[in-house]
């Protein structure tokens, strides 16, 4: 998984203005690109951030207020600084509006000093506990550095917190795995301008995301040109990448080799990632949290990064192998874990969920999609108890499904493997990730999945939970891979290293999944669900089973959306008792043509194939069972449909005729759902006329192949043309244990 999609889970964000952002061209203040920095801090906030400021522009303010007042102009910094400093910080103050913020003052020496930085560290901490904004600087005016604050090399010199000969040392501990060189007391962050104090502050308060804002947008292969034509962004540092240095910023004592030298640092003391970026750009701080390609990533696996979907769809494949070679005891105590630390992230969960919901609201989210969004104790437990019971089934791998005799000696079998890569589509239902992932891992498949952007932050938050526990049990975790883009998803779609696409979503999305790709398409694109309330119906059961299938959940996928009733319920007025009840139920109620001209009071249907999500129903008067089963195979899509009745021919006459995936005797269509048919959790539902229909569990995710073994010292197939051996071709029974015969195995509809 690209680490800039993690960017929303992560808490403590440093953020470094240089003077280039600050200033203008002038030299003056940029009162512009300033106050939009704020907005964006103040943005982070509301979602639960915890932001440190590292910030330039006290020179150059002390500069531009010594030149305006009667004092002679001053070049010197220590007095630059000394009249900027108060005025940074009153802008600072008026922008946030005199309240959660602190100025802190570093030197030199405070990182030298043991009890100095432990000092500091306590205190970030607690300005940050009391909800504030810390705001830090270099005290230039009492910093050790002399003027022109350059070391022998012409740069500005901040020291490594560390004594020389330990600064390699802690950071390798910090990072022992970590495929970024230590930082040597030749490489320490002698760097010029903040950058280096960023990485220093980033270590020392263990800031999760380093954003270094510039005057430009990242890192480039090359220098700008003398007529100013850029050349190529680098999206993702790599450290044998070649490159050119070029100048330093506009006004900044820093260069791009002190923003690389002090991303490489901040990285080896622990930050998750580091981002430099042009401070010119709109949104440039949120969209670089919410996961936008801005600027230059540095992180700990570059590699990981610069995956193309084949690349992906490969390394899902080898995963999946080592996978398969954990053995079916491990996989099973993956699974268990999966499940542990679900439960354990709880809170934090719940916490990116309600974000997602807050966005959700913003963004006037369909109420049907909003509803599928929310996550909640119940959903999670609900969650977790449907991985263990995946986990506690019998490993299906290798299970043998035929044994059959050949000949004598010669004995054939059909064993269940993985189907190979599978790529999950879904929207808004975050629940949805953690299920199919349970699934997938269960049946040996590599998995690549598409989250609806509706649920980012809940599902970046699932999906890393997911991936460490894999890692953890020594398996790549790209075996489960998450996309954000559907550009992605379109490159996807045309490669052959996916071997089956399970869309979840609406029929929009189902159809052009359908008509955009070669690979095989499990999945429904409707919930045109029915409940057919025949003459026999039991009056009792006709109102429970119609008022839970509607309401139960009505924006899922098996809430009925229609309701058909037969014409005999009018006379002794039972329909009514049922739309009554319905309506109770805050049922809103709509006629098809037959049943408006018995319910004129109810609004027209404007369709008998809507799918409302909501408490929307269409109703509609057939004249006899093999009305409602001609109505249902015309405007149903195939999903779930049931039929209310004491008469167990008609009930068995409904099951047999009506062409869908689930058919119900008596029962909600809500049950068809694979947590409640006992499969632990489903990867979703298919309507397909394939291997697999309905609630697709582990089984759907199987495929077969043929293993033949001779026990006579080898086999030829001359030997049978030849006459010398027979073919026998006897079924060896039992592979395994016997089925019970359906409830509807004697029965032989009356046409």
């Amino acid at each position: 998984m690209s680490a800039r999609r993690e960017f929303q889970s992560k808490k403590r964000i440093l953020i470094k203005a240089g003077t280039g952002v600050i200033t203008d061209e002038s030299g003056g203040v940029s009162l512009g690109r300033f106050g939009h920095l704020v907005e964006q801090v103040a943005e982070l906030k509301k979602r639960g951030k915890e932001v440190i400021i590292v910030s330039s522009g006290a020179v150059a303010m002390g500069k531009q207020k010594l030149h305006e007042s009667a004092a002679p102009p001053s070049h010197n910094p220590r007095a630059c600084a000394a009249a900027g400093q108060s005025g940074l910080m009153a802008l600072y103050e008026t922008l946030f509006r005199q309240k959660d913020i602190w100025h802190i003052l570093l030197t030199d020496e405070d990182f030298l000093n043991e009890e100095r930085r432990s000092n500091f560290r306590e205190t970030v901490d607690e300005l940050i506990r009391l909800g504030a904004v810390p705001i830090l600087n270099e005290n230039d005016v009492i910093s050790s550095r002399k003027t022109p604050y350059t070391d022998s090399e012409k740069r500005i010199f901040w020291t490594s917190p560390y004594p020389p000969h330990a600064a390699a040392a802690a950071a390798a501990a910090a990072f022992k795995h970590s495929s970024v060189p230590p930082l040597t007391n030749q490489t320490k962050p002698n760097q010029q301008d903040n950058d280096s104090l960023a990485a220093l502050v980033a270590g020392e308060t263990n800031a999760d995301l380093v954003i270094l804002l510039s005057d430009v947008e990242g890192l480039y292969k090359e220098p700008p040109s003398a007529s100013g034509k850029k050349g190529e962004l680098i999206d993702t540092y790599q450290h044998d990448a070649k490159f050119t240095i070029g100048a330093g910023s506009r006004t900044g004592r820093g260069g791009m080799q002190a923003k690389i030298e002090a991303a490489r640092y901040a990285l080896s003391r622990g930050a998750f990632a580091v981002v430099i970026a042009s401070g010119y750009t709109l949104n440039v701080i949120t969209n670089i949290v919410a996961g936008a390609r801005i600027g230059t990533l540095f992180v700990e696996h570059p590699e990981r990064e610069l995956a193309t979907a084949r690349q992906m769809a490969s390394c899902s494949r080898k995963a999946a192998q080592a996978l398969l070679a954990l053995g079916p005891q491990r996989r099973q105590a993956l699974l268990g874990a999966i499940a542990t630390n679900l439960t354990a992230a709880k809170a934090q969960i719940l916490e990116a969920n309600q974000r997602d919901i807050a966005n959700a609201r913003e963004n006037n989210l369909r109420p049907a999609l909003a509803a599928r969004l929310v996550l909640d104790d119940k959903k999670l437990h609900t969650l977790a108890s449907g991985v263990r019971q995946i986990a506690a089934g019998e490993d299906p791998i290798g299970k043998v499904l035929k044994r059959r005799e050949l000949a004598d000696g010669l004995v054939l079998e059909e064993v269940r493997v993985p189907i190979g890569v599978l790529l999950v589509i879904f929207e808004a239902r975050p629940d949805v990730l953690p299920q199919v992932a349970a699934l997938a891992i269960r049946s040996g498949n590599g998995l690549i999945l598409k989250g609806g952007k509706e649920a980012l932050h809940t599902n970046t938050v699932l999906h890393g939970i997911i991936t460490r526990t894999v890692e953890q049990f020594g398996v790549d975790p790209q075996l489960v891979g998450l996309v954000q883009t559907y550009e992605q998803i379109d490159e996807l779609l045309q490669l052959k290293e996916i071997d089956l696409v399970i869309p979840r979503g609406s029929a929009e999305l189902v159809s052009h999944i359908q008509h955009n790709t070669r690979i095989p398409v499990l999945g429904h694109s409707e919930g045109l669900c029915h409940v057919y309330v025949d003459q026999a119906a039991d009056l009792d059961k006709a109102t429970r089973i119609a008022v839970d299938s509607k309401t139960d959940y009505p924006a899922a996928c098996n809430a009925a959306e229609t309701l058909l009733l037969h014409r005999d319920l009018l006379a002794d007025r039972r329909a009514h008792a049922v739309l009554d009840a319905l309506a109770r139920a805050n049922v809103k109620l709509y006629a098809a043509p037959h049943a408006a001209t018995h319910f004129p009071d109810l609004p027209r249907a404007q369709s008998l194939r809507t799918e409302y999500s909501d408490l929307g129903m269409t109703v509609e008067v057939v004249d006899s069972l093999e009305a409602a089963i001609a109505h249902v195979n015309e405007y149903g899509s195939g999903h779930t449909d049931a039929i209310i009745t004491e008469d167990k021919e008609a009930a068995q006459k409904f099951s047999q005729f009506v062409n869908s995936a689930c058919v119900f005797h008596n029962a909600s269509t809500r049950f068809s759902d694979g947590y409640r048919f006992g499969l632990g959790a489903e990867v979703g539902i298919s309507t397909s006329r394939i291997h697999a229909r309905g609630p697709v569990g582990i089984e759907g995710l199987l495929s077969s192949k043929w293993v033949l073994v001779s026990q006579t010292g080898g086999s030829v197939a001359s030997d049978f043309s030849a006459g010398k051996r027979t073919f026998t071709h006897r079924d060896i029974y039992p592979p395994f244990a016997p089925q019970p015969a359906s409830v509807f195995a004697d029965f032989q509809p009356k046409l």
